[in-house]
């Protein structure tokens, strides 16, 4: 077995890390802080810089991911920002994979570059209040009228919503066709007739990532995703399997930024005249840090890899990585906060920030108890 990264993406690891660490990374906190009305412009921000240094399409070259890129870039991107990179995945791996896996040549070429550019800001609108995990019990519906489609229905908590260019709405087109044939993906511009995007939600953690609710009350949908009506759940449950590695290195690179400033605050502070990390209860969190951020990065990459050469247990792969990292990070969080104690637990610390990010992993995009049942299954299957 070799485990060793290639020199072409021990580079992109690298100069990842440098320019986030010098671009993105310093404005994480002010991103926390501010106004709702002013973080997209932060964001955008962040997108447009991402995009020039050609970070924002790693692993998106060829005809297919490469999801071991992919991961290593998003790592990098999530330590400096977690909200930066949620948005990040959103407009490029969510909204722009649907169109570069499934999109007609021409979706594909008006919307794709500004994507990876960060000119356009893209989002996927598919749960709702009574659909989160449980796709098929969406309510949202497309009717054809003379050749155009009409949407109706209510998407929340949709990610870039509040400042996307372009909308991929999840939407019923045959409510009577079973409900993985009778979904469809439509191309909805924001401002078209009928779309209102609701008031930015308040979140407890990553408050940088634009988040709101969107009404479609008779809208007129551009277009459906790769030309076809009945294919938009496959597409969707198809991208998603995939997406447990993005949400690996989201986790991944919450928890190393935990360990990295609390290995920084135990070398630095003091108590009865000793560093406190030369105390074997800081030492033993440290440790038990490092080993879960290590392990949750060594499932990530094996399952983008599986991914990659199409191995027959890749998403299963996927949902283990899932599973044990970013139930891993909620851990490393905490121990964390430990480690920094009372000067952790103060508003406005990075540690008190990263603490209140680590959670959305582990309860988004199928949470552990959905991953859980698709492991168990996978296992019970085997044996039937």
């Amino acid at each position: 077995m070799d485990y060793e990264l290639t020199g072409e993406q021990k580079k992109l690891q690298q100069d990842v890390a440098l320019f986030c660490a010098r671009e993105i990374a310093p404005g994480a906190q002010k991103m926390d802080v501010s106004p709702k009305e002013e973080v997209g412009g932060l964001i955008r921000e962040n997108l447009r810089k991402l995009g020039e240094a050609g970070f924002l399409g790693a692993g998106f070259a060829g005809d297919s991911f490469d999801l071991v890129e992919h991961y290593l870039a998003g790592e990098e991107i999530a330590k400096a920002c977690p909200s930066t990179f949620l948005s990040a995945r959103a407009s490029v791996f969510m909204c722009g994979g649907l169109l570069k896996l499934f999109g007609t040549a021409d979706q594909q070429s008006r919307y794709i570059p500004g994507l990876l550019r960060g000119e356009l800001v893209g989002a996927v609108a598919y749960t709702e209040a009574e659909a989160g995990s449980d796709i098929a019990s969406i309510s949202t519906t497309a009717e054809n009228e003379g050749g155009t489609w009409i949407l109706k229905g209510v998407k929340d908590i949709v990610g870039n919503a509040p400042l996307a260019d372009l909308l991929v709405v999840l939407a019923y087109t045959d409510r009577e066709a079973d409900g993985e044939k009778g979904m469809s993906l439509f191309i909805v511009e924001p401002d078209a007739k009928g779309v209102s995007i609701g008031t930015p939600l308040e979140t407890m953690g990553l408050r940088g990532l634009p988040l709101s609710e969107v009404k479609l009350d008779n809208c007129e949908a551009r277009e459906i995703v790769g030309g076809e009506p009945g294919a938009g759940y496959g597409q969707l449950n198809r991208l998603l399997k995939m997406g447990t590695v993005g949400i690996v290195s989201l986790s991944v690179g919450i928890g190393t930024a935990c360990m990295e400033k609390a290995t920084q605050h135990a070398k630095s502070r003091k108590a009865f005249g000793r560093q406190i990390g030369k105390y074997q209860e800081v030492g033993f969190k440290l440790a038990d840090m490092f080993t879960g951020n290590d392990l949750g990065r060594m499932l990530g990459l094996r399952a983008a890899w599986a991914m990659n050469n199409g191995e027959s247990e890749a998403d299963i792969l996927g949902s283990c990585a899932k599973l044990f990292a970013t139930e891993s990070t909620t851990k490393i969080a905490n121990l964390a906060m430990q480690i920094f104690a009372g000067h952790g637990y103060i508003k406005g610390t990075d540690i008190e920030r990263l603490y209140r990010d680590a959670k959305f992993g582990d309860i988004c995009e199928g949470p552990s108890e959905i991953q859980r049942t698709i492991i168990a299954k996978n296992e019970l299957d085997k044996f039937a």
